[in-house]
């Protein structure tokens, strides 16, 4: 009898903390969903204006490239390159998943597709795919929330994603973004077999009405050796009037 009872007990208990423990997993879910909406309300806007320096370092040597761009939601990018010199006049067109690079001196557009799109931007740590990049990470990753970590002295979420759709840069993430101002300090980025590719860090960012913009972003590409890029935003316009013909092959290759 007292066997009995004790098993009992034993299966009630059991049963509780596997109550339990599904209702923590939910809230956790659930949390982390939260999350990234605040990460996606700081950083995927419906327009935006801006100008940008590249800062690229190759085995302890900087180059330097500017750039204007557009966006408009995630179909819509366009970018020109103002320097230096023998960059001036290098024009990118992004159309949904098609991407267009006229180069001024040819006088000639070249489309960009498939995996070239993931290939090195002007020689940069950053791909075409990244800087081109604004949809909500909501819509495309499924998101577990793994605990709390520190990054530079900045208390984080940490984050692990996990694509839920085909069409991915990068089909795994570890995230830690800063309690404080939901921005993603820090990202590492995975291809689906594992292996590591970049690694982000956010390292500054300017406050535009409700939200933290990212202003300072660092690449390193994991696959080069000795390199970063420096992608720093300046005049930064969000959610603005951009007229429609910045978004055609005909203004892409104006004379």
């Amino acid at each position: 009898m007292i066997t009995m009872i004790k098993k009992m007990k034993i299966t009630v208990i059991s049963k509780f903390l596997l109550a339990l423990s599904s209702i923590i997993s939910l809230s956790l879910a659930q949390t982390a969903e939260e999350i990234i909406e605040r990460v996606d309300n700081n950083v995927v806007v419906k327009t935006t204006r801006y100008r940008a320096k590249m800062l690229i370092s190759l085995g302890g040597k900087i180059r330097e490239k500017e750039f204007i761009g557009y966006t408009r939601g995630k179909e819509y990018s366009y970018m020109e390159f103002v320097s230096p010199a023998r960059d001036k006049g290098t024009r990118f067109l992004k159309i949904g998943d098609e991407m267009w690079m006229y180069i001024h001196a040819v006088e000639k557009s070249t489309k960009i597709a498939g995996h070239m799109l993931r290939q090195s931007m002007m020689g940069s740590d950053f791909s075409y795919d990244d800087v081109a990049e604004n949809e909500k990470l909501q819509d495309l990753y499924e998101i577990e929330f793994i605990g709390i970590d520190s990054v530079e002295e900045k208390e984080c979420y940490k984050l692990e994603l996990t694509a839920k759709v085909p069409e991915v840069n990068y089909f795994f993430k570890k995230m830690w973004v800063d309690k404080k101002t939901y921005i993603p300090v820090k990202a590492e980025l995975y291809a689906k077999s594992g292996k590591l590719m970049k690694e982000i860090n956010i390292t500054d960012f300017q406050k535009i009405g409700k939200r933290n913009y990212p202003t300072k972003i660092i690449m390193i590409n994991k696959l080069r050796k000795d390199t970063f890029t420096e992608l720093i935003l300046e005049e930064i316009k969000l959610d603005i009037e951009i007229p429609s013909k910045v978004f055609t092959k005909a203004y892409l290759e104006r004379k």
